[in-house]
This record gives C-alpha cells, sequence and structure tokens, in this order.
C-alpha cells in the first residue's frame, strides 16, 4: 500500500514538474519572439503584385528608369525575375512559390547586377527605390546609411537593420553583385 501511494505520489511531481517545464519553454519562446520583434521591428505580410506595384510607384515618381514590367518576367527556380535594363533585374523570392503573384506573399526582394552591364549606376537608385517600397516612411540618409552598412558587413554575412521590420544586405559575387532587402513579420 505504502509503494503505490509513493508511485501514485511520484507520478503526480513527475506530471507537474513535466507540465510546468513546457509552459516554461513556451513562455521563453514567446518572450524570444517579442524581444526579436523589438529589435528588428516588423512589417505587413504583402504579396508579390502588391510590392511590385509599390516598387514601380517609387520608381515612376521619382526616377527615370524602367520599371518592373510582366512584359520582362521570368520565373525560375520559384523566384520571379523581372528585366529592368540590360544586366539588372528585380528579383522576388516569396515565403512559398505557387506561381500566383496574387497570393504569393515576399520573403525577401533584391535587385541583381551583372557586373558586365553597362548600367551599373542605375543599380544603387533601383536599389534605393527598393527599400524605400519595403518601408516607405525611410529617409534618403536612413536609405544612404542601410546601403552604406550593408556593404560594409557583407564580408561577414550580415545585414544592415532599420529595427523597422526591414533589413538590407550587399552580396558581391565574381560574376554579378546583389542589393537585398529582407522583409521581417510578425
Amino acid at each position: 500500500m505504502k509503494k503505490t501511494v509513493f508511485v501514485i505520489l511520484l507520478c503526480g511531481v513527475i506530471a507537474l514538474c513535466l507540465s510546468g517545464c513546457g509552459k516554461s519553454s513556451v513562455e521563453n519562446a514567446k518572450k524570444d519572439l517579442q524581444e526579436s520583434q523589438e529589435k528588428y521591428g516588423f512589417v505587413e505580410k504583402e504579396t508579390i503584385d502588391v510590392l511590385v506595384a509599390k516598387f514601380n510607384t517609387e520608381v515612376l515618381d521619382n526616377s527615370s528608369l524602367n520599371s518592373a514590367s510582366a512584359d520582362y518576367l521570368t520565373e525560375d527556380n520559384n523566384q520571379y525575375w523581372y528585366g529592368l535594363i540590360e544586366g539588372i533585374y528585380l528579383v522576388v523570392v516569396p515565403e512559398n512559390y505557387t506561381g500566383d503573384k496574387t497570393i504569393d506573399i515576399v520573403d525577401y526582394m533584391l535587385i541583381y547586377v551583372d557586373k558586365t552591364s553597362k548600367h551599373k549606376d542605375d543599380a544603387v537608385v533601383y536599389a534605393k527605390h527598393l527599400i524605400k517600397a519595403n518601408y516607405n516612411e525611410a529617409t534618403e540618409t536612413e536609405i544612404d546609411t542601410l546601403l552604406e552598412e550593408a556593404k560594409n558587413k557583407s564580408t561577414t554575412g550580415k545585414t544592415a537593420y532599420n529595427g523597422k521590420g526591414i533589413s538590407v544586405g550587399y552580396l558581391d559575387n565574381n560574376d554579378y553583385y546583389q542589393y537585398q532587402v529582407l522583409r521581417f513579420y510578425k
């Protein structure tokens, strides 16, 4: 009898410990998520069509550069590649590729520049428009700072955070380079 009572009490203690541990790890995960959102910020989820339209608005309202057009769209490797001008592309990578730009949510976007392009000077302008399309409250100074930080951090594999839901990366390869805008969602 004493043995049965002891086993029941032991099982109860184990059950309480396990349920308490599980609750603690869930609370820790929630706390970590909240701290991450406070540090990096977040933006609302948006579809490919919406963000490409925002990018085009920035380009057309603030420059004489070509906008992204479905006429020059190629879908490759679960990514959307919009030809902007010879050797420069807007690439949009969805979280989950469905092939439907009206429902695919943007994971990140980038300006891809072939190093043989004659229009490399336009790449920085496109990158600035891309940042503004992803975070429309960004100032010119903030955009310049993000681009400079991204280039400086490129050798470490890190990106420049604005604390408001996006980060900017720069990748330089032998044949091409990229200006990347990553989005953080809640």
